[in-house]
């Protein structure tokens, strides 16, 4: 029986093939590993094939599989039983080159000739800024990418002994079949409440993609219902047949690795001077972003008050002029949630097609892990990460055509003024944006200003999560 990739999967009453496949599938691709502590190792292989392949097979023996995954967490609920480290390993299509393994990578199709070109060949169609402005370690080859997680030494504590631990244990299991390109440290945030914030201190990671039945449930059930926005995404979102083994329930995932640099202080400045201009207050914030700092989404409520639960459960269709959440808000620009199939006709399914499974975390230290309070203006950010089955159609679509697009279900024609380029992660220059003094209300009165520039790409790279069997069998 083939596995079915139309619809999100059951897990825990699987059958034989989809257990077969969550066994062989690495973790984190069908729901985050849950880890608030990660470290980044890229990697460049040695001209030695033979020993980088070892290497990758000993790796392989590392790796955490969906299935193991998924029954941890159930452990974890059920009896506090911690799930230990997590490991992933990712290669990028130079790295199946080098590997010698080349004609086994997933090259097929507009999303395997991404794949094959790599992000840094592609940074015009996304706007990214110039080789030379990366981080040095970002401008060479990459060739590979190993994932480690796990919890840190405390709640409030930046370290996490048993991710170093591990990073040595794969370094001593690497030897000398690669070298360390570039590493990267990543530790959760929260505010009061216990929510996940990226450094500007607004609740991310809110809406995603659930591709498990038992997750759809779960959000139906706790957060609001799912009648206006059904979170629920079919398997191949996400997966596409692993090339690289003969297994027929072997599958993978191609991933986006960014490095996002924020500048805090810059923003909070700029979004507090906005909210004078405007007379609104931290309401100005609130449309830059999509939702207030809490997790409210502004669509739903003009002002901080939490809804509870804070519900994920709502659509557009009440705000087609963008009174409540501008076209320019980055959490409308990141998921229109219909209103580009309302505006030009297309297929909900196609729009719904574009959304990717974010897996990012925070890097940086700050004066706190709960509720930072100091305001820097470098070396803090985004660790984005996202796992999705076409490049091209995914990342690279709600890049270019969402984030970065100036007439974003809007245009410049009749005196109108353009949406704007996404004011969080647009990429190609700062955007004039046209914000509401009142909150749903469109008679209320605008104010032009731009509003942008906070967030700067320092690298990153495009990557395939192979099977474990794939990987076995190098």
């Amino acid at each position: 029986m083939a596995i079915n990739l139309d619809g999100a999967l059951r897990w825990k009453t699987a059958n034989a093939e989809e257990v077969a496949m969550l066994a062989d599938l690495q973790g984190n691709i069908l729901k985050g590993h849950g880890r608030r502590a990660t470290r980044h190792l890229f990697l460049r292989f040695n001209a030695d094939k033979a020993r980088a392949r070892k290497f990758v097979r000993d790796i392989s023996l590392l790796l955490v599989s969906a299935h193991e995954q998924l029954r941890q967490a159930d452990a974890f609920k059920i009896a506090k039983v911690d799930g230990g480290p997590f490991v992933a390993f990712f290669l990028t299509f130079k790295g199946y080159e080098a590997l010698g393994i080349a004609d086994r990578a997933p090259t097929q199709g507009p999303a395997g000739e991404v794949f094959r070109q790599g992000m840094r060949a592609r940074a015009a169609q996304l706007s990214d800024p110039a080789l030379a402005n990366l981080e040095a370690d970002y401008r060479g080859d990459i060739h590979a990418m190993v994932l480690i997680a796990d919890q840190p030494d405390s709640s409030d504590s930046w370290t996490s002994n048993s991710a170093d631990d591990m990073e040595t244990k794969i370094l001593n299991v690497m030897s000398e079949a690669a070298e360390v390109v570039a590493s990267e440290a990543g530790r959760a945030i929260f505010n009061a409440a216990g929510e996940g914030l990226e450094h500007f201190g607004y609740v991310d990671g809110r809406s995603q993609p659930l591709l498990l039945v038992e997750d759809v449930q779960r959000e139906h059930d706790a957060n609001g219902g799912t009648d206006k926005w059904n979170p629920e995404f079919p398997l191949r979102q996400v997966l596409v047949k692993d090339p690289g083994s003969a297994s027929p329930t072997a599958f993978g995932s191609y991933f986006v690795f960014r490095k996002l640099e924020q500048n805090v202080k810059a923003f909070t400045a700029a979004e507090e001077a906005l909210g004078v201009t405007l007379g609104s207050g931290e309401l100005a914030g609130a449309m830059i972003v999509g939702r207030w700092e809490n997790g409210t989404s502004v669509q739903i409520s003009g002002t901080d008050t939490p809804t509870s639960p804070i519900s994920n459960n709502f659509n557009y269709s009440t705000d087609p002029g963008g009174a409540r959440c501008p076209f320019h808000g980055h959490v409308r620009k990141a998921n229109p949630r219909g209103e580009s199939a309302v505006k030009f006709g297309i297929p909900e399914a196609d729009e719904r097609a574009h959304l990717m499974a974010r897996r990012g975390i925070t890097y940086g230290r700050r004066d706190s892990i709960v509720d930072p309070q100091n305001e820097p203006d470098h070396g803090v950010g985004l660790l984005f990460m996202a796992y999705q089955s076409s490049l091209e159609n995914q990342f690279e679509f709600t890049q270019a055509s969402w984030a970065n697009n100036e007439t974003f279900l809007n245009s410049a024609s009749g005196g109108v003024i353009a949406t704007g380029r996404d004011p969080i992660i647009g990429e190609g220059g700062v955007s004039t944006l046209r914000h509401h003094k009142v909150w749903d209300n469109a008679a209320g009165g605008t104010v032009d200003a731009p509003f942008g520039g906070f967030v700067t790409l320092k690298g990153g790279e495009y990557f395939f999560a192979p099977s474990k069997s794939m990987l076995a069998g190098v």
